[in-house]
């Protein structure tokens, strides 16, 4: 009788310190810095300055946490279908599509060498041996 094996689970245990190991969203972080900058000459007071950053940090986690909850787990449901559909098709519709092809192509790759080699190699093979005869001398003097 056939072994089954299990869904494998996840590869490595959940890490909730470093959410983004393989930094895929590095280019939606936007620090208050990457946001604002008041060059030299138009500072505004301190206290502006400084409630500008609290506000906007306050302001863009508080929304940020409302969103995930309400949206992360149907988006993640969502995705996981979608990736679930992709790999299926790539297993059983893309692979051996592929795989077929390459089948294929090794036939027709083996003839058109084979029709190359019947027209070029006569040719090569008389201007090979009519080259063969030519010889080169270097006279000093």
């Amino acid at each position: 009788m056939a072994e089954f094996k299990s869904v494998p689970r996840e590869p490595m245990a959940l890490d909730m310190e470093h959410r983004d190991p393989n930094n895929l969203n590095e280019h939606v972080r936007v620090l208050f810095e990457d946001a604002f900058g008041e060059p030299e000459g138009s500072h505004s007071i301190p206290g502006v300055w400084e409630m500008s950053y609290k506000t906007y940090g306050g302001v863009k986690n508080c929304c940020y946490l409302v969103l995930s909850i309400l949206c992360g787990c149907p988006l993640a449901f969502c995705w996981a279908l979608e990736f679930a559909c992709v790999q299926c098709c790539h297993i059983w519709c893309i692979g051996p599509c592929i795989r077929i092809w390459n089948m294929n192509f090794s036939c027709m790759k083996l003839f058109w060498s084979s029709c190359i080699h019947c027209m070029c190699d006569p040719c090569c093979e008389a201007c090979g041996l009519f080259l063969s005869f030519i010889r080169v001398q270097n006279k000093n003097g």
